[in-house]
C-alpha cells in the first residue's frame, strides 16, 4: 500500500491544450513508474550489487520474473491544476514565457501488486530471496513522480506479504552481505 503525504505527478510527457505537465487520467500511476522506482529503491539499498539487482529486476538481455500492476486507487482521487513560474536570479521577478501549468493527483492510498509471472531465472536466489528484496525495496520507495524537490510525491509504502519487520530486514542484510561474484553470470 502506498500512503500520500501530499499531492503528486507523474506527467505523460505530452502537454494539451492549457496543461504543459498533463497526467494520464486513466492510468495515475503506471506500473512502468512503479517498477522503476522500486527498482531505484534496489540500487541504492543495495551499493555496488547490480547483479543481485538484476537477478530480481531483470535486465537487457534477462526478463524479470514479476509483473508490476498500475496503481488502484481505493477512493477517487482528484486532479487539480497547478501553476509554477521561473525566477529571474538577478530581479527575482517572474521570467517573461516562463510559466508552467501542470496537473497533480490528490489521493489518500494506492494499492499495486507485484506478481510472480514466469518462472525464476536460473540463479542462487529462491523465491523468498526474491520477495525479500522486493519489499525492502517497495518501503525503500518515499517519492513517485516529477518535481520531487518541489513537495510533490512523498509518500510511505508499505507491504502485504512479505511484511517488512525486523527479521525480513536481517534476511536482507544476510542475502546482501553473501552476494559475490560467484553469483555473477
Amino acid at each position: 500500500m502506498m500512503i500520500f503525504h501530499g499531492p503528486f505527478r507523474v506527467a505523460t510527457g505530452v502537454a494539451r491544450p492549457g496543461i504543459d505537465a498533463a497526467v494520464d487520467r486513466n492510468d495515475l500511476l503506471p506500473a512502468s513508474s512503479l517498477k522503476g522506482l522500486m527498482r531505484d529503491s534496489a540500487e541504492k539499498l543495495l551499493p555496488g550489487l547490480p547483479d543481485l539487482v538484476e537477478h530480481v529486476f531483470g535486465g537487457p538481455r534477462k526478463p524479470t520474473a514479476w509483473a508490476w500492476s498500475s496503481a488502484r486507487f481505493p477512493d477517487q482521487p482528484e486532479v487539480r491544476m497547478r501553476a509554477r513560474v521561473s525566477l529571474d536570479e538577478e530581479t527575482g521577478a517572474a521570467k517573461r514565457d516562463h510559466l508552467l501549468f501542470g496537473e497533480e493527483v490528490w489521493a489518500r492510498t494506492a494499492e499495486f501488486e507485484v506478481t510472480r509471472h514466469a518462472r525464476l531465472p536460473e540463479s542462487p536466489l529462491s523465491e523468498d530471496d526474491h520477495l525479500t528484496v522486493l519489499a525492502c525495496a517497495a518501503a525503500g520507495v518515499h517519492s513517485v513522480g516529477s518535481d520531487r524537490r518541489r513537495g510533490l510525491g512523498w509518500v510511505q509504502c508499505t507491504t502485504g506479504d512479505p511484511v517488512v519487520d525486523a527479521a525480513l530486514v536481517d534476511r536482507f542484510r544476510a542475502l546482501a552481505a553473501n552476494w559475490g561474484p560467484q553469483y555473477v553470470s
